[in-house]
């Protein structure tokens, strides 16, 4: 135990942006939540990126904050998400790089435990600082309310610690159903990294061949669907009103293919660590 726990933390140490990005925007943060609430009758929110155009955030009568409480849900997810590809990317490069690799194979540690450790950190330790910084905007965003807001008001946006645990906890969900949706990706990542200096561009342009070939060969863009339905799976979780519904949209076909697909490319990279 105590083992993993130094491994954790000389992961953190190596990889500062982990801790730096959601501190930055938890400062960011406290000062937008202020101009926000100052103008929040005049406030509207818009998105348009690629398949998302003109995609709202979901805001629930009962949910915290309302729209502002949606904002900073759908932020903490995208930090989690921007956190978990600039790791997965440098993880296991960045000892092959600097040759630290050598040294870590000189320590009692497994190849299988310190890339299991990678995935820890990936899947379980970015989102968990992500929930931090959605937990401080949202005692941030109850404060403010508190000074500037009628008692009426606050019940009306349902502005309460009871409702910031219960924001947390739907965000700590929805993260979880993203990390089992990511694992794969991460897994697909590791190899990746262990073979080429840029992964996610050699990725991007792989399953831009396959689209391209999948529709040349069978005149059908079902192969390319479905890759989009896959790559695009955490992103589609993160603006859904539910998570664990989007991930089970997939099928249970699907799902334990790619369990069984994390599971090999796992012990893939195991194998590549080791042979270095």
């Amino acid at each position: 135990m105590k083992q993993s726990y130094t491994l954790v933390k000389t992961e953190l140490l190596e990889h500062k942006i982990i801790i730096r990005l959601p501190l930055f925007l938890a400062l960011f943060a406290t000062v937008l939540v202020v101009m926000i609430l100052s103008n929040i009758n005049n406030f509207s929110f818009n998105i348009q990126m690629g398949d998302i155009d003109g995609w709202q955030p979901p805001i629930i009568a009962s949910s915290f904050a309302g729209v502002v409480g949606s904002i900073s849900f759908f932020i903490a997810g995208i930090v989690s998400l921007l956190s978990f590809f600039t790791y997965s990317a440098r993880a296991l490069a960045k000892e092959r790089k600097e040759g630290s690799l050598a040294f870590w194979h000189s320590m009692p540690v497994s190849d299988r435990k310190a890339i299991a450790i990678k995935l820890f950190v990936a899947l379980v330790i970015i989102p968990l600082f992500s929930s931090l910084l959605l937990l401080f905007v949202d005692v941030i965003v109850w404060i403010v309310a508190m000074w500037v807001m009628p008692a009426d008001m606050l019940v009306e946006n349902s502005l309460s610690l009871v409702a910031i645990v219960m924001h947390w906890g739907q965000f700590i969900s929805m993260m979880a159903a993203m990390s089992l949706a990511l694992l794969p990706i991460a897994c697909v990542i590791f190899c990746a990294s262990q073979l080429t200096d840029h992964p996610l561009l050699v990725l991007f342009v792989a399953i831009t061949l396959v689209k391209f070939i999948s529709y040349m060969l069978f005149d059908s863009m079902a192969i390319g669907a479905w890759l989009n339905r896959v790559s695009n799976l955490a992103f589609n979780i993160l603006t859904n009103d539910h998570p664990w519904q989007t991930l089970a949209s997939v099928g249970s076909i699907t799902l334990l293919g790619l369990l069984i697909a994390a599971v090999g490319l796992f012990k893939i990279s195991v194998y590549l660590r080791s042979g270095d």
